[in-house]
């Protein structure tokens, strides 16, 4: 899959990249062979996760990436870490996907996992701007409101930490209307993601980790010994390899590319509100998310910058339909905004990997080769958690069964997936029809 559209792979058009805290580091080019327990192949958020712990654990680890660090989902997405499984998938619903034992361990992850990103943060000192202020799902209709409702009794059986809102608490909340109810777990929060990204690489070089950018994988040889990954004239030799590559990856590795769906999704930012403003949108600074199809979610930067998107839609010219959709929403939700308020500052896009259950999996690719993707808009709190545990097993300390989600032991393609990645990003317009017509 070749990466189409305006996607800036400098960074440079990213919100992030004007707000970092975090010093940009370089990292070199391979030049020679390597060696290592553990190569792990992507720079983001699971593959940075995977390499760190597994590095803690006393593993020699080599990461390499095609681009830079931080450059693809983990550095671009909306920065919000989100303690819920995608819409309103519930805790039965996994259960009916993953089996009783699994689903348990995954959902305990997903409640706590939050709480482990900023924590890991702070015992990292990543300077990404965290607000852990809670995230919201609101129903935006009669139709998403017994759905809403069901994920937070859900939630709330099990002994996640969820409060219920009524729809003037939520517009009190939130400063949004025409939302109906909602609920809201306070472990939810925003970072600046790509400095979240370039600080877990921080933290991976001083433990150890070696690693290379603009360095592209071409193959990966199974020999009698060990697997050997192979980038042009180099190789690279290691116990146990870790593709990390989520949305952004190619056709060498098919057999990943093909067991998710690369969603092309944008963001955009507005310039920072008026003081007056932000009294009464977002007040409470939370984040939050609901079920229409066309992107209702939202937060605030630390400079009081509005963050929404949504998915591209590729036929014309995607970056001005986007923004008109964006302004559009935002003006639905805060009537109070001027144009001038909505005066877009950055506008940026990125791929995201949707599997089929909208669940995360491993796929064993060979003796010692796996993968992990399909985080479906869940990455900046998954990624991290099930990386983490990822890097624990490749370092010997954990069992694969360790990992909390289904694992793939052959290929798996999603059936037709040529079209359903086509379909992907000309979808657009029915999932605004939808909301429109209230089926969402």
């Amino acid at each position: 899959m070749s990466i189409a559209g305006p996607i800036d792979l400098s960074m440079q058009s990213v919100i992030w990249s004007k707000t970092l805290a975090e010093p940009i580091i370089r990292f070199p080019t391979l030049e020679e062979d390597q060696v290592a327990d553990v190569l792990v192949i992507g720079g983001g958020f699971c593959g940075l996760s995977a390499a760190i712990h597994a590095a803690r654990h006393g593993a020699s680890v080599v990461l390499v990436d095609a681009r830079t660090v931080g450059a693809g989902a983990s550095g671009r997405n909306g920065g919000n870490s989100i303690p819920h499984f995608p819409g309103t998938m519930t805790p039965s619903d996994v259960a009916s996907i993953l089996g009783a034992k699994k689903a348990q361990a995954l959902c305990e992850l997903v409640v706590a996992g939050s709480d482990m990103v900023f924590q890991q943060a702070a015992e990292f000192q990543i300077n990404c701007s965290p607000a852990q202020n809670g995230w919201m799902q609101p129903a935006h209709s009669q139709h998403s409101l017994p759905k809403v409702r069901r994920a937070y009794e859900q939630w709330k059986a099990l002994g996640a930490p969820v409060q219920w809102h009524s729809a003037a608490d939520t517009h009190d909340l939130l400063g949004a209307v025409g939302y109906i109810g909602g609920w809201s777990n306070p472990t939810g929060g925003s970072v600046n993601p790509y400095g979240l990204a370039l600080g877990l690489a921080r933290v991976a070089m001083k433990a150890g980790v070696r690693i290379f950018e603009n360095t592209s994988i071409q193959s990966i040889e199974q020999t009698t010994t060990l697997p050997v990954a192979v980038c042009g004239e180099l190789r690279v030799k290691a116990s146990i390899i870790l593709i990390a590559t989520g949305g952004y990856t190619g056709d060498v590795f098919k057999e990943v590319q093909r067991s998710a769906i690369p969603v092309n999704l944008y963001q955009v930012a507005t310039k920072p509100l008026r003081k007056e403003l932000r009294a009464s949108i977002l007040r409470a600074q939370m984040c939050f998310s609901d079920r229409r199809k066309s992107g209702g979610f939202g937060r605030l930067d630390a400079e009081g910058r509005l963050i929404t998107g949504g998915a591209v839609f590729a036929l014309g010219n995607s970056r001005r339909y986007g923004e008109s959709h964006a302004r559009t929403r935002l003006k639905l939700l805060y009537p109070q905004l001027s144009e001038q308020d909505v005066a877009l500052e950055a506008y940026w896009e990125g791929f995201c990997a949707m599997s089929e259950s909208h669940l995360p999996h491993v796929l064993r690719l060979g003796a010692n080769v796996f993968s992990l993707v399909g985080f479906s808009t869940r990455g900046l709190n998954l990624a991290q958690n099930l990386g983490r545990l990822l890097g624990e097993f490749a370092a010997g300390k954990a069992a694969l069964e360790d990992v909390p989600v289904a694992l793939v032991e052959r290929r798996r393609d999603i059936a037709y997936w040529p079209i359903k990645s086509c379909a992907a990003r000309y979808i657009f317009p029915w999932f605004q029809a939808q909301d429109r017509l209230g089926l969402s």
